[in-house]
């Protein structure tokens, strides 16, 4: 019964340690590899439209602070930063993005989900649903690609390309 017991316990350990092997670590400043990156040209091409799917051109920092990842992206020569937060456990989080012309703010809903070490995200929002998926590839790049659908009704799929600094 004692054997028995021990065996369960290492199986549940090292269970744990597996899964928790497979979660990448995305925590750090990331830079834009605009070469390896694939970013449809025009409006509505990534969420927020634009050259570079609205992601702007700077730096992103992710920090990880338990079930809580937060991304913070430089948005340009400017100096401004969007900040996103992403719930790593399932539940959802609302974030505000700023709108273009009259509109105003747009409130964004992401729920996140691990699929093996991939980080999938759906995200809900006035322009219509999209899926971003992130992880870690095996040259050390973090890879987060995004689909949706565009206002004519195309999917479109940007794949954006981060080199660790």
């Amino acid at each position: 019964m004692k054997r028995t017991m021990v065996a369960a316990i290492v199986a549940v350990v090292f269970a744990a340690g597996l899964i928790a092997q497979t979660r990448p670590g995305f925590a750090g400043t990331w830079t834009l590899d605009a070469e390896k990156s694939v970013m449809p040209q025009g409006r509505g091409a990534g969420m927020g439209g634009g050259r570079q799917g609205g992601m702007g051109g700077g730096p992103v920092t992710i920090t990880v602070e338990g079930q809580k990842m937060s991304v913070t992206r430089a948005m340009g020569p400017s100096g401004n930063t969007m900040t996103t937060v992403y719930r790593l456990d399932g539940t959802a989080s609302t974030n505000t993005m700023a709108g273009r012309g009259a509109g105003g703010p747009m409130e964004f809903v992401f729920t996140s989900t691990w699929n093996g070490a991939k980080l999938v995200t759906t995200i809900a929002g006035p322009r219509g649903p999209s899926t971003e998926t992130r992880w870690i590839d095996a040259d050390g790049t973090m890879v987060v690609e995004t689909t949706r659908t565009n206002p004519q009704g195309e999917s479109v799929t940007t794949k954006l390309v981060y080199k660790k600094n």
